[in-house]
């Protein structure tokens, strides 16, 4: 990989597994909020978004 040495290859292969791991786990974190407010039922609402079973009058 054009390393001078197998101990330089190692530190960059560290580094990124490193920067992997931190990637992953920030999609992760995102994907987590994004389901979480998505099972919130938008304020305002019952929770039933087409109206059915609302009594009128």
């Amino acid at each position: 990989m054009g390393h001078d040495s197998s101990q330089a290859a190692m530190i960059y292969q560290h580094a990124t597994s490193e920067a992997d791991r931190a990637i992953a786990q920030a999609v992760s974190d995102v994907v987590k909020a994004e389901r979480k407010k998505a099972k919130k039922p938008a304020a305002g609402t019952s929770g039933n978004p087409e109206g059915k079973g609302k009594k009128r009058g």
